[in-house]
């Protein structure tokens, strides 16, 4: 079957990365190396997919004051992409890295009215079909209500789509009024949804709640601990290899992207979390906010073990 792929970005960015020698409160400190790219978990994981040769198509909101240069930084990474125009601009993220620290600096972002919202609607209800797989991924405009997100999701769910959601602002009930295909979770953010404190040996246990509220398959990212899936018909789990982390920014993007990656091209399960372990693992090793790539992805994977 030939699936179309989607990932929608509400609120994108403009990430800035800035490296210093240090940081010293009282005097000035010197950039001696900035680096300027889109943000969002939607288009890494656009960004990802893309590497792999998976055709994909990254829709996402941008302010009319940058959309521009937003959108050349999307042309340079080689991205198909569909912007719908808002006011405002698209914020800019800041990270300072410096020694062995990292600061990051978020802000807001833009607002979404509702009347572009029922465009945005209206855009889904066209464009995608019964099996295509749509990714919801990041943060929210500041303006957009939790209800109007879930209505947002439910569009594309009604269309037919294969819904995978990755956002931290969504609770266990309205998990169980979606009921998506895939959600990727990190440890804390399922303690936000379950609502108790977990560790690495509970989460699991833990993360079957969704499962009885109707979520197909939940990909609980464990940081170091590796990942496991689960669903009503297996449960897999994936150590990964001891590495040198630089950065984990991007590494549940690149594990949500490879375990797509496995399923549009048709990979048992096991292999799908095989490939999304080797795509976290690759992008952890990078310095800055970079993504795994087909190429560091396929390095790691000898060094994958499922069960």
């Amino acid at each position: 079957m030939n699936r179309a792929v989607y990932t929608v970005t509400l609120n994108p960015s403009i990430d800035v990365t800035i490296w210093t020698d240090g940081l010293d409160a009282d005097a000035v400190n010197h950039v001696v190396r900035e680096e300027r790219e889109a943000g969002g978990k939607g288009i890494n994981v656009s960004r990802v997919l893309h590497s792999f040769g998976v055709d994909n198509l990254c829709i996402a909101l941008a302010g009319e004051e940058n959309r521009h240069e937003f959108a050349r930084f999307l042309q340079h990474d080689e991205l198909r992409f569909d912007i719908l125009e808002v006011d405002g601009a698209v914020r800019e993220n800041l990270t300072l890295r410096y020694a062995d620290k990292t600061v990051k600096i978020n802000r807001r972002g833009q607002s979404l009215s509702q009347i572009l919202l029922g465009a945005l609607m209206a855009y889904l209800g066209v464009r995608v079909h019964p099996g295509d797989v749509v990714v919801f991924a990041g943060s929210l405009p500041e303006n957009l209500a939790v209800q109007d997100y879930i209505e947002l999701i439910l569009c594309a769910k009604g269309a037919g789509a294969l819904v995978a959601l990755d956002t931290d602002c969504l609770s266990l009930e309205d998990y169980g009024r979606i009921k998506p295909w895939l959600i990727k979770p990190n440890i804390h953010e399922l303690q936000h949804i379950v609502g108790k404190p977990l560790t690495k040996d509970t989460a699991a246990n833990e993360a079957g709640v969704l499962l009885a509220v109707g979520v197909e398959q939940v990909l609980l990212t464990l940081g170091a601990d590796g990942m496991v899936l689960l669903s009503e018909k297996e449960t897999v789990v994936a150590d990964a290899p001891k590495v040198q982390v630089k950065s984990t920014v991007g590494a549940g993007d690149s594990a949500l992207a490879g375990f797509i990656v496995g399923f549009v091209k048709g990979h048992p399960t096991a292999e799908c979390v095989r490939l999304a372990s080797a795509c976290g693992t690759a992008c952890a090793q990078q310095d800055g906010t970079g993504v795994a790539t087909k190429d560091t992805a396929n390095a790691c994977l000898p060094s994958i073990t499922v069960k």
